[in-house]
């Protein structure tokens, strides 16, 4: 469930992007009806995004880098200050090159997805 502070925060980043167009892909916190609820209601403006297509948005790798050091944590968080404190740290943690590197290749997988005309690639 999603706590009122989430809630009034997202609302309020979508008011003061009107003009923006957001992007996310069909994960189901993306899909859920509440969220389309929200989306319609608040009439936030969507870039269209095709199921099964790759992820070009660097955060989503960073995303899946932070996931696998969550993972190897000791003893991993059990709670939402729990996990907030552990992103806060291991975010610190990542070395500036390995984000550059990632922002970097950018470039490689949008030519890899263009070569092969939309379809598979290891992105």
């Amino acid at each position: 469930m999603v706590s009122m502070q989430t809630a009034t925060s997202s609302k309020s980043c979508v008011q003061r992007h009107r003009d923006c167009l957001f992007q996310q892909d069909n994960a189901r916190p993306h899909t859920a009806r509440a969220t389309q609820d929200f989306l319609r209601h608040n009439s936030v403006n969507l870039l269209p995004h095709p199921a099964r297509s790759p992820d070009l948005n660097p955060i989503e790798h960073f995303w899946d880098i932070m996931q696998r050091r969550i993972n190897a944590l000791a003893r991993r968080p059990r709670t939402a200050a729990e996990l907030r404190a552990a992103v806060t740290q291991l975010w610190a943690q990542v070395p500036q090159q390995q984000i550059n590197h990632l922002v970097l290749s950018m470039y490689r997988r949008c030519a890899t997805v263009i070569n092969a005309q939309g379809g598979a690639t290891r992105y």
